[in-house]
């Protein structure tokens, strides 16, 4: 009998653990457009502007980023912090890693074609990435409620 007991508070804590990755209230529709335009306005700030401008402009954008995620943090209540769920580290690896090629082709784009193109083409596929991440995280953190169920 103290087995069960034993094996189901370690399923409590499981839960509790997880439940700040898992259970949160739906992103809103407009979640990838603002990362995309996000993309495009730090990639022409960045390829465009120099001293005092791009340093005011990189600061907006990161008190814009800040903004965002102070609100998103009060709308779900928290902000995931520890080990995420085993099933979060797939939608995490394409999210980080298409981020980074993504920056990496703006920054080959503006350097060898026009900065205007790679503004367009990082806000087209971070839009397109965000939409997908936020697609294959709904469906892990599914499968994580599943496990813990």
């Amino acid at each position: 009998m103290e087995t069960n007991d034993a094996r189901e508070a370690l399923r409590t804590a499981d839960r509790a653990a997880a439940a700040p990755w898992i259970e949160y209230p739906p992103v809103p529709w407009w979640h990838p457009l603002f990362f995309a335009a996000y993309a495009a306005a730090l990639t022409l700030s960045v390829g465009l502007l120099d001293g005092i401008a791009s340093a005011l402009v990189n600061f907006g954008l990161a008190g814009a980023a800040i903004a965002y995620l102070a609100s998103y943090t009060r709308k779900r209540g928290t902000y995931p912090r520890g080990k995420a769920p085993r099933e979060l580290r797939g939608p995490f690896a394409l999210l980080f890693g298409g981020a980074a090629l993504i920056a990496a082709a703006a920054w080959a784009i503006g350097a060898l074609v026009s900065v205007v193109l790679a503004a367009a083409a990082a806000a087209l596929a971070t839009g397109v990435l965000v939409a997908r991440y936020e697609v294959l995280y709904a469906r892990a953190a599914a499968r994580t409620r599943e496990r813990l169920a």
